[in-house]
């Protein structure tokens, strides 16, 4: 039997790079049942999965996200008023975001699912002037937005105040609302029934990494956009504190941001720019090699979502060093796939490197029972069928 299902949004984009979630979650999904054809619409394409039972459409490449999400909706709802579709799926809703068509009341007579969701992180500075430009079209300069950031911060908390009957409203109307883990599960059910709630993470490709760790390694790896959140300053100055002892390691940090140039003056400052190489933004295939002959990952952040990087690190049988960041207790567990130490430490980051630097064969078996844990709890094919399951049980 064929099952029609309209995927609308399923994100801001499709493409294989990087992480890719939008890509393969509909991947996924289309490989778990042929007789499933999805029909999804996202705002920029740049590759589509060649799966048959998939077709994608772009809207508004060039807008901005208020103005896609007008589109969006315009859509979606003369498409559920069709009477085509078996299935409506609203994936990757925003907390405290709503859906006008789900929350109208719109798709009552079509079975509904939201997700997979996450819980919201910190916007600092630097991310506040992304947010924004993503939201009005338009770079706003970083000087203005330091200059009013508490205001825009207020300002903000208002908007989403406003929104939240309407989000509660689009949750309540759902059939299933899909988080990528327990503690999104536990914020959400303030807005809706726990029955309603399901846990379904993110996945990756665990195919796409090689499999790594070897005895001889001796350089950590971190990977971030350089903001105040990714946590870069605590973990500079844990490498200051233990370098010294392992003379023939290195810190090799990739990615780019506003604050390139501070964390390169904080490195000299604290004297480690010898022992600290400052890569840049690269393309995802040295990212794949570099995890692959790393001793570690380390992924010291003061606030996340979902960190997926940490699962690319586990796919690579790297041990991940993380910091204990709400929502990720069942990703890394302590001392099984890595070390977890405290949000923003400094001398327990550096024991932790310390130790994996120090016993090699701990760190290995730590990569391999983090490569594991990837490939039975995250990997795409599972989250593809386990999507598959949920739609059958609520036509």
């Amino acid at each position: 039997m064929v099952v029609n299902v309209l995927v609308a949004p399923v994100g801001p984009g499709l493409n294989k790079r990087r992480y890719g979630k939008e890509y393969y979650l509909l991947q996924s999904m289309a490989r778990a049942n042929q007789e499933y054809f999805f029909e999804g619409y996202v705002k920029q394409i740049e590759e589509i999965p060649v799966e048959k039972n998939v077709t994608a459409y772009e809207l508004k490449p060039n807008a901005s996200r208020t103005q896609f999400r007008l589109a969006l909706f315009k859509t979606a709802y003369a498409k559920v008023r069709s009477g085509q579709y078996d299935i409506y799926h609203h994936s990757k809703l925003s907390y405290r975001s709503f859906n006008p068509v789900i929350a109208a009341g719109l798709t009552s007579e079509i079975p509904t699912v939201i997700g997979p969701v996450q819980q919201p992180h910190e916007v600092d500075r630097e991310s506040m002037r992304s947010y924004l430009s993503k939201i009005t079209g338009v770079e706003w300069p970083q000087r203005v937005v330091n200059n009013t950031y508490p205001g825009l911060k207020i300002l903000k908390y208002i908007i989403n105040n406003l929104r939240e009957p309407l989000f509660g409203k689009t949750l309540r109307e759902a059939d299933r609302i899909l988080v990528v883990n327990e503690a999104t599960a536990e914020l959400y059910s303030e807005f809706v029934a726990e029955s309603k709630i399901e846990v379904v993470p993110y996945g990756v490709d665990t195919t796409r990494f090689s499999i790594g760790n070897p005895a001889d390694a001796t350089d950590i790896v971190a990977i971030g956009n350089h903001i105040e959140r990714k946590g870069f300053g605590p973990l500079l100055k844990a490498w200051s504190k233990m370098h010294c002892d392992f003379p023939e390691s290195t810190l090799q940090i990739y990615g780019d941001g506003p604050l390139k140039n501070k964390l390169e003056q904080k490195a000299q400052v604290l004297g480690i720019d010898n022992s600290v190489v400052f890569n840049g933004y690269v393309n995802h295939d040295q990212i794949c090699d570099q995890l692959a002959t790393a001793r570690a990952f380390v992924h010291p952040s003061l606030s996340e979502g979902f960190p997926h990087v940490r699962l690319e690190a586990m796919s690579s049988a790297c041990p991940v060093i993380a910091s204990n960041i709400r929502g990720t207790e069942e990703m890394v567990r302590d001392d099984t796939d890595g070390l977890v130490v405290p949000v923003g430490s400094v001398e327990p980051l550096a024991m932790a490197i310390e130790t994996v630097l120090s016993d090699p064969e701990y760190a290995e078996e730590m990569g391999r029972n983090a490569r594991q844990h990837a490939v039975n709890s995250y990997d795409w094919e599972h989250i593809g069928a386990k999507m598959i399951e949920i739609y059958e049980e609520i036509q």
